[in-house]
């Protein structure tokens, strides 16, 4: 385990290890289900992970651990029934957290560390998956997930959906507002797989990071310490602890899962207080990433181009000035990987700062993102026509918003 872990949730673990009374007949396979207060949806969530044997897995080679913390429900007896009638080998184990530490972080780490634990009982390699209490899985959503760390990925990120009925009681702005968020997203990536295509997460691809579909190798999550120890966002901060080491994470479009589209959830931070807050304020910023078209096509080439510096050897001093960050700020990590430079650089450099568009701004910039997917699309170019034609699309840009000779400062910035 990681120093980052706490004592509280490294010795809880522990005793809630000697409670499970985990044996050497251990699954390879553990999904990580974190509860609180979920009676009226923890059945339906944990039938459709009892399904996936009606997919062709076989049932004995995977487990389920559900993790109820601070519940004051039915959650434990109605999940304990279920998988026994499943006949799936399983854990219900129930927690009460100290309030400061009773968020859906730690309740999602000390699920996957136990869950870890669990497949080590039986000394073997394995695989951690984790979903939501209020998500259904897809049938084949155990095979997809197995497939890709098969393939190769220490990491398989899933995406969701709302569930139809609940998202169609959405007021209209909120689920125009989804949908154009969700075409400027697939532009973006689009681009990014023509600019910097990555060889494990090739094109059509997307960039969620959700706790309610993702699987991760034991040894991947054994090389990070574990799940780091955050209140909110705890899924994004797992993805992003593995890119800083380099693991590669498959994000497959095909897996799928149904989420709740409740506004009245049970973690903050989550997908009900997303869903409330634009509810609120409708023309709130997005997602970091949905950023203007130019500034996006600046951070793909950055990207690229510091990929490529650290791949050679990197002249920390030199990327310090390109990115105006403080001299030596690159040096301690220069020599390590690229996910933990670029980490360091989009933490610290004022041109890869976040700057999220609100939905009004939106719209103009998913039109010129599609046309210069057109324009790319009718050169049938190589990579290295593709870069030119994007540079020359941002340098355009540019040029609109700033002087001529911002020209020559840019051209230095990305050469």
């Amino acid at each position: 385990m990681s120093a980052s872990i706490s004592p509280l949730r490294l010795g809880l673990a522990r005793l809630l290890e000697q409670r499970a009374g985990f044996s050497r007949l251990a699954p390879r396979v553990v999904v990580a289900v974190p509860a609180r207060d979920e009676e009226a949806r923890i059945e339906r969530c944990l039938a459709a992970l009892a399904g996936q044997r009606r997919a062709g897995r076989d049932a004995s080679a995977f487990g389920v651990l559900v993790l109820a913390n601070n519940c004051s429900d039915q959650t434990v007896c109605r999940a304990r029934r279920i998988l026994t009638a499943a006949s799936l080998p399983h854990r219900v184990l129930s927690v009460d957290v100290p309030p400061a530490h009773a968020n859906a972080g730690f309740a999602r780490g000390l699920a996957l560390d136990l869950a870890g634990t669990w497949i080590e009982h039986g000394g073997a390699k394995g695989a951690l998956l984790t979903t939501d209490a209020d998500t259904v899985v897809a049938p084949d959503w155990l095979a997809r997930n197995l497939a890709g760390l098969s393939a190769g990925c220490g990491a398989v990120a899933g995406r969701f959906e709302l569930d139809p009925v609940e998202a169609a009681a959405l007021p209209l702005p909120l689920r125009r507002r989804r949908r154009t968020e969700s075409a400027y997203e697939a532009a973006l990536l689009a681009l990014a797989g023509r600019l910097d295509p990555v060889p494990h997460d090739p094109w059509p691809n997307h960039w969620t990071a959700s706790g309610a579909s993702f699987a991760v190798s034991l040894a991947a999550y054994r090389q990070i310490g574990g799940q780091p120890e955050v209140e909110v966002g705890e899924d994004r901060a797992l993805a992003a602890a593995l890119a800083c080491h380099d693991i590669p994470i498959r994000h497959d479009p095909d897996i799928v899962v149904t989420t709740s589209a409740r506004l009245e959830g049970r973690a903050s931070g989550g997908c009900a207080a997303t869903l409330r807050q634009r509810l609120d304020h409708h023309d709130l910023p997005g997602d970091d990433k949905l950023e203007a078209l130019p500034v996006a096509l600046r951070r793909m080439v950055l990207r690229l181009r510091l990929r490529r510096a650290v791949a050679g050897g990197i002249e920390a001093r030199e990327w310090e000035r390109r990115l105006e960050v403080q001299p030596g700020a690159l040096e301690e990590v220069a020599r390590g990987t690229f996910g933990a430079v670029w980490a360091r650089a989009e933490a610290l450099s004022p041109l890869l700062a976040p700057r999220p568009l609100r939905p009004s701004q939106m719209e103009h910039h998913l039109v010129a993102a599609r046309q210069l997917l057109r324009a790319l699309d009718q050169a049938s170019c190589g990579h290295e026509q593709v870069q030119t034609i994007i540079l020359g699309a941002l340098l355009g840009h540019e040029r609109q918003g700033a002087g001529s000779g911002h020209d020559e400062e840019l051209g230095r910035l990305i050469a």
